[in-house]
């Protein structure tokens, strides 16, 4: 078997859609289709469940997703290993984060864990959470650093993903300010239709917002744009566009500066981690160095 439809198949099992699965795979729709066909007659079940209005995995197909994801992320540890065991393994560490840890968390953070020396030859990938998880799943990332809900937002497989804590953050409402430097929406008891400058799906920050709001009373706002970019909604929130609720860690420059202000209480903030995951079956002697230096206490 083609390890390469494993990995179609996962991709279809993430979007559920033959088309947008296709476009990600970098192939067209019917080469695509027959390709999971083709896995299908190698398993001897049906996997996919087609319909005109929509695209489910079967019982089979659910059964069958972890058991590929593992296989998938077996076999780029196999060529790791296979590598070092060989002596052409690199001290390098393929890392990677969410868009709106990229940029300020994470160069201060991997200072702590160790200089440049330590480190070796970074590669870090900045995108979505969606795209991340896929990089850890598939074995193309070996950490991944990201926001994770305390309300129970889905994360990576416990059973196949480790998870670490590194920090702490908080998504805060915070919207431009009027010429007398007062926010121009607030939150508060009885307000509704406020602007609401939201998350699209992709974005992990989504998710923890939904969590958080499924427990507690959701604010009276109404989505009027939404991106996947938590720096794409600060822009938005400094132009006036509505309220967005931005991590502290993203915008806390520019609440200085004044260009954001809060638009509504403490009380309304979501409390989130910062967390590193890692697969856990070994890696190379450099990625398991590096993991003990976040996990002995040095890098938080």
């Amino acid at each position: 078997m083609d390890i390469t439809f494993l990995e179609d198949f996962l991709e279809l099992a993430r979007e559920f859609n033959f088309s947008r699965a296709a476009q990600n795979r970098n192939m067209t729709q019917p080469a695509f289709s027959r390709r999971i066909k083709s896995l299908e007659e190698a398993i001897r079940t049906p996997l996919i469940l087609r319909t005109t209005r929509q695209v489910a995995l079967t019982p089979a197909g659910k059964a069958f997703q972890p058991r590929a994801e593992a296989i998938v992320r077996m076999l780029s540890d196999a060529r790791l290993e296979a590598l070092a065991a060989a002596g052409r393994a690199q001290r390098s560490l393929n890392l990677a984060a969410t868009h709106a840890l990229s940029y300020t968390f994470v160069p201060k953070w991997l200072m702590q864990v160790g200089g440049p020396a330590e480190i070796g030859a970074l590669s870090m990938v900045s995108d979505t959470h969606r795209q991340c998880v896929r990089l850890m799943q598939n074995g193309d990332a070996s950490f991944f650093i990201c926001h994770r809900s305390l309300a129970g937002a889905e994360g990576l497989p416990e059973k196949q993903f480790l998870c670490h804590p590194i920090g702490s953050d908080r998504l805060v409402p915070l919207c431009a300010p009027d010429s007398n430097g007062q926010p121009l929406w607030t939150l508060g008891l009885g307000s509704y239709g406020i602007p609401f400058i939201a998350y699209a799906a992709a974005s992990g920050l989504h998710a923890i917002l939904e969590a958080h709001w499924a427990g507690h009373v959701r604010p009276g706002l109404e989505p009027t744009m939404n991106s996947v970019l938590a720096s794409t909604n600060l822009e938005m929130a400094k132009e006036g566009q509505g309220v967005a609720f931005l991590p502290l860690s993203l915008a806390e420059s520019d609440i200085e500066l004044g260009k954001l202000v809060r638009a509504g209480e403490d009380a309304l903030d979501v409390p989130v981690q910062l967390v590193i995951y890692r697969p856990r079956s070994r890696m190379s002697p450099h990625c398991e160095a590096f993991w003990l230096k976040v996990v002995d206490g040095s890098a938080i």
